[in-house]
């Protein structure tokens, strides 16, 4: 039958070239597209690494000397670590309140971008020399109220008890150190500080956004004299105090709960002046890149609009006028089911056909590296789901362009048939 086909498509090749020129450019544009919206979608539902569920940050200020509760200079009796401890303590003492922690450049959808040098002292430190990565300033506190975990889904936590001085590193920085050995436990050293650190634990892979791959990134843990450090230096009132809290709240619920706490929000001269849900911080983030995205899908469903109708229109319009042909076979004695397999297999043929060319478009695109491989990997099965779902939905057009008409001719009366041939 194969055989047959192709001695048919090549007598009615004047016709069958317009159709194989429309399907070669129609695949090549469906398969461009798809392969964009593919990463783009899998990558948005990757996991991220962390969780911002019930997730608030607190905004802190100082007074101002015209405050009524201002406190001079020469007054304060604690330091700006001791302020935003105790601060942190009084929140934690609300009901509603399930943790609290503190961050520098490090919360979610912060848009921070603090970058350092690590260089692990018994590892491979050949690419680390001129490389930075970025690193997170955060409480302990900051791997369960986020939930941060380690590799293999434990909590982060359990594993910074009695450590001094300590990194949590994620799962690729991991392979880049130590080429698939575990972390845990080994020494570093950062561009930021002159002292020997020790990796805590290995987190998952930690992305930016929905929109970011994953990248190397380590969490460099406030404990003892380093929170010290940090909070002079970079400020209590610039600290990122992020709250969980133990069930969904509103903005309002929010805003009451802070107006019950009254003179627990202020300490000495750092005050918390309002509070805001990390799920707003994430929507103006990725607002510009959600309109890229809708427009992205608006225009793919535009154009599977147009194919869907051209093709089927096509095969269509090409099945309707052999309907003569169709009821001389039936006249002939053809069955009505080896007939309808007959045109189903003549239009999957000539879509058939099309594969070597357009497996050397793909081939192109990817030697002038047309494509997204920078956040996810060009793989096989990345390929096949791209290109073989277009191949696949071009075919199901052609079924249902040749469906309907085939059905309607198979049934002509013989006779009919003849007198119309």
């Amino acid at each position: 039958m194969f055989k047959h086909i192709c001695k048919i498509i090549w007598k009615q090749r004047r016709a069958n070239g317009w159709i194989f020129a429309e399907l070669l450019v129609v695949i090549s544009a469906v398969w461009y597209m798809a392969e964009n919206m593919y990463v783009d979608l899998v990558t948005y539902h990757s996991p991220l690494g962390y969780d911002i569920t019930d997730c608030w940050r607190f905004k802190l200020g100082d007074l101002n000397e015209k405050a009524p509760n201002f406190v001079p200079a020469d007054q304060y009796t604690s330091t700006p670590t001791d302020d935003l401890r105790r601060l942190m303590d009084q929140i934690r003492l609300q009901p509603e309140v399930e943790g609290v922690c503190v961050s520098y450049y490090s919360c979610p959808y912060s848009h921070g971008n603090s970058w350092a040098s690590i260089v692990p002292l018994d590892g491979d430190t050949t690419i680390f020399t001129q490389q930075s990565f970025q690193v997170r300033r955060v409480s302990a506190e900051y791997f369960d109220l986020f939930d941060v975990r380690d590799k293999n889904g434990d909590r982060l936590s359990e594993r910074l008890k009695g450590l001094y001085n300590p990194i949590v590193v994620s799962v690729d920085m991991e392979e880049k150190m130590f080429h698939g050995g575990d972390a845990k436990g080994h020494k570093v050293s950062l561009s930021f500080s002159d002292q020997e650190l020790t990796v805590a634990g290995t987190c998952r892979l930690i992305r930016f956004d929905e929109y970011s791959r994953a990248e190397p990134c380590f969490y460099a843990v406030m404990e003892g004299p380093y929170f010290n450090s940090c909070v002079d230096y970079f400020g209590a009132s610039g600290a990122e105090l992020c709250v969980k809290m133990r069930r969904p709240m509103s903005k309002a619920d929010m805003d009451k709960m802070l107006e019950s706490m009254g003179d627990r929000l202020t300490v000495n001269n750092l005050n918390v002046y309002g509070v805001r849900a990390i799920s707003e911080f994430r929507n103006d983030q990725l607002s510009a890149k959600n309109e890229d995205m809708s427009r992205s899908m608006a225009l793919m469903l535009f154009l599977l609009l147009n194919v869907f109708f051209g093709i089927v229109g096509t095969f269509w319009l090409r099945t309707q006028g052999r309907q003569g042909e169709i009821g001389l076979r039936v006249a002939l004695g053809s069955s009505r089911f080896a007939l309808k397999r007959f045109m189903y297999m003549e239009g999957l043929c000539l879509l058939l056909f099309t594969l070597p060319f357009e497996l050397i478009f793909a081939v192109n695109m990817i030697y002038l590296d047309k494509l997204d491989t920078f956040r996810i990997p060009l793989g096989a099965g990345r390929f096949l789901i791209t290109f073989g779902g277009t191949y696949l939905l071009m075919a199901a057009m052609i079924c249902i362009g040749i469906w309907f008409p085939v059905r309607k001719a198979v049934k002509m009366n013989p006779a009919e048939a003849l007198h119309y041939e």
